[in-house]
């Protein structure tokens, strides 16, 4: 399987363009998800899609992953045509994991984990979520939340894809996970300060 961070976008509400180049403690956000996927066994090859909106992201991958990490280019315009020509120009010919890249508390464990479960699910597509009430534990407040028969669900920012038939929709299914370290993405100065603090921990 391989997997393709997308790091093409801008953010604003951490007061910086470029989300993936923000400073956890001592290093760039993208840099702690980066060395998980080096270090999942079930991640064959890692990709970051990069645009002209996120230069400092693409060089600071080249010059701290090389030859380990592949820089995808994409227009930056939209999200899902980034995605979709990130995962042709990948050449993958299987599942893909595509990962947002402000998520520095998922480790290699849990992208094995979540690998596992969508190698033994059947289904071409899985997406990732946890309870809203992790985050209300965690004193944050979600971005997006999906009722999902009847149960409230945040997306964590990380699906699985078949790239053979990217081009099309895909029946997907949902992998619900209670775990603080894949919820708390990294969108806000409190989340950045709740990372830290679990880091120090």
């Amino acid at each position: 399987m391989d997997a393709i961070i997308m790091a093409g976008g801008l953010t604003q509400r951490l007061g910086v363009e470029e989300k993936a180049c923000v400073m956890l403690m001592d290093r760039p956000l993208i840099n702690y998800l980066l060395d998980s996927l080096l270090g999942a066994i079930h991640i064959d090859r890692v990709f970051v899609q990069v645009s002209p909106y996120s230069p400092d992201t693409e060089q600071l991958v080249k010059d701290t992953y090389k030859g380990r990490v592949s820089i995808l280019r994409t227009s930056g315009d939209n999200y899902v045509g980034d995605m979709v020509k990130a995962v042709h120009d990948s050449g993958s010919s299987g599942p893909v994991m595509i990962l947002m890249p402000d998520l520095p508390l998922v480790s290699s464990e849990h992208i094995d984990m979540m690998a596992k479960a969508y190698l033994e699910g059947g289904f071409p597509a899985m997406s990732v979520y946890v309870p809203i009430g992790l985050y209300r534990e965690l004193g944050l407040r979600p971005g997006t939340v999906f009722n999902k028969k009847g149960e409230m669900l945040v997306p964590v920012g990380i699906n699985i894809l078949d790239s053979v038939t990217i081009d099309e929709e895909q029946q997907d299914i949902d992998y619900l996970v209670n775990i603080p370290e894949i919820a708390i993405n990294v969108d806000s100065v409190e989340s950045l300060r709740k990372c830290e603090g679990m880091l120090l921990r």
